[in-house]
């Protein structure tokens, strides 16, 4: 998964320009709740072929943190 490649499932979900999504963005700022975590785990595990437990999304405040979570998980999942 790319960093493109994560704006782009944001944007979509959250019906925003991924142009505007910045490292900065926060999840609150996307007035991300608990069903959206949920979704966003779900097409965050169909982009890296690995089940992502909305729990650690949780964790994550930022777009950055959000793309560092995404590597991480496709590192564990070699």
């Amino acid at each position: 998964m790319t960093k493109q490649e994560l704006k782009e499932i944001l944007a979509e979900q959250f019906s925003c320009d991924e142009n505007e999504l910045t490292s900065k963005t926060t999840l609150a700022e996307l007035g991300a709740d608990h069903e959206d975590l949920i979704e966003l785990a779900w097409q965050l595990g169909e982009a890296i072929g690995v089940e992502v437990d909305e729990d650690r999304l949780q964790e994550v405040e930022t777009l950055d943190e959000l793309w560092r979570l995404a590597r991480e998980l496709e590192e564990e999942a070699e």
